[in-house]
């Protein structure tokens, strides 16, 4: 009987960070779309300086989910976003604003690709 229950236990303790896992990455990329709009906002308003710190607090923002996404679920795209929040981060430090907003376009779709393959959907399991 105790072994029953052991392993009723693990079996619920691995559901519920199969699921928060799930929960947590596919709130990472929403947001992630969220502030690259917001970024975008800041730059056709022309408020650079603003864009330049939101941008900022972006990397350290994705720097923290970077950390626990790519244990969770290594994967390439997941570090080839940061890299590219990186040249965000130059093209505004640069005054290349146009250049600018399409790094934001690009970060946005490279978080709506990576949820998609990387959330659990049964398409993506056949």
């Amino acid at each position: 009987m105790a072994k029953i229950v052991l392993t009723v236990i693990l079996l619920a303790i691995i559901l519920a960070l199969g699921i928060g896992e799930q929960v947590f990455m596919a709130t990472s990329f929403d947001e992630l779309s969220d502030k690259c709009d917001e970024v975008q906002y800041l730059l056709i308003q022309k408020r650079y300086q603003e864009a330049g710190k939101a941008v900022t607090l972006l990397k350290e923002w994705w720097g923290k989910r970077r950390d626990i996404l790519e244990f969770t679920c290594p994967n390439n795209d997941i570090k080839d976003i940061y890299k590219e929040i990186g040249e965000l981060e130059g093209t505004i430090y640069s005054q290349m604003y146009d250049d600018s907003l399409t790094r934001t376009n690009v970060i946005k779709s490279m978080a709506q690709n990576s949820k998609n393959l990387l959330i659990y959907r049964i398409k993506n399991i056949l």
